[in-house]
């Protein structure tokens, strides 16, 4: 037996007002001839063909004051439908479907109707257990304040914490160095770094035997360096979406640093179980990370 559709129904009733025995119709259709008689008993009854009902519940109407409680949560930390379910829950203790957010949000016009609807594919997620296993980094070009200009950030893989950034008009090796130091500093110094094959990373011939200043940065303070596969941007995945958010975000925000900080701070992660990356970067370190931490900070 199968299931029939809108456009079965009406098949099966234009074949029975010609005169069809049921018995027929049933066999066509690979239904029982109880569902044929059900369907023709409905149409008699009303007149009308029986179409299918749509499946689910009816939509709960939308108060005004769930509407406040979402424009304001969106205002105060500017967030999309599903993160915000996450925060509103959180602060509220109320629980708002994302969907219903999102229709809010569309009516105010504070998110973009999506009008293809890709069908989702199923994924794997890499990332390393604990935290400054590795960083990823990378240089995107940004229109900032109607300017063009270069940035660079690094992040930590396993709590997506973007360890340290840079805003420059050239993307160069030495503004790369420099930007890393400052996450040393910091951060301290990663087991592994991952990037691209930019010229700012690698040599552009001879990339196994050339020198290379970024390499040799590395080998000094120990870093083993692992580059991406050529034409591969879902290697560097993480750091790619943070600079989608830095190209939606930098002007509204006024910087690049308030970025960053709304990115470890106040967004909360679906791949993180719902928490800030400043509170999973700790939660993650191995051991012997966190007494490196204890006796810097007792120096």
């Amino acid at each position: 037996m199968r299931k029939l559709t809108n456009k079965d129904i009406v098949r099966i009733v234009k074949q029975w007002l010609k005169g069809k025995p049921v018995r027929k119709i049933a066999d066509f259709f690979q239904v029982t001839r109880q569902r044929i008689h059900q369907i023709i008993k409905k149409f008699r009854e009303t007149g009308e063909i029986p179409f299918l009902r749509k499946p689910g519940r009816k939509p709960k109407e939308i108060d005004e004051e769930m509407e406040r409680i979402i424009l304001e949560a969106h205002k105060q930390f500017n967030l999309g439908p599903v993160h915000l379910e996450k925060k509103i829950e959180e602060i509220h203790g109320i629980h708002i479907p994302h969907n219903t957010i999102y229709k809010v949000l569309l009516n105010h016009c504070l998110v973009e109707e999506n009008m293809k609807k890709k069908r989702q594919r199923k994924w794997v997620r890499f990332e390393r257990k604990h935290s400054m296993e590795l960083w990823q980094g990378d240089w995107k070009m940004i229109h900032l304040n109607g300017e063009e200009k270069w940035v660079i950030a690094f992040m930590d893989d396993a709590s997506r914490v973007v360890t340290c950034f840079g805003v420059f008009d050239e993307a160069t090796t030495e503004n790369t160095i420099k930007v890393l130091e400052n996450g040393f500093r910091e951060y301290g110094v990663p087991d592994e770094i991952l990037t691209d094959h930019g010229t700012q990373f690698v040599p552009a011939r001879n990339r196994d035997e050339a020198k290379h200043k970024f390499k040799q940065f590395l080998a000094e303070h120990g870093v083993k360096h692992v580059v991406a596969r050529i034409k591969h941007p879902q290697t560097n995945g993480k750091i790619e979406r943070f600079f989608g958010e830095v190209e939606r975000r930098a002007d509204k925000f006024g910087s690049v640093d308030a970025v960053v900080r709304w990115h470890n701070e106040v967004k909360p992660h679906k791949s993180l179980d719902w928490d800030e990356p400043c509170n999973v970067f700790w939660y993650k370190l191995s051991p012997e990370r966190i007494m490196w931490f204890v006796r810097r900070w007792w120096d």
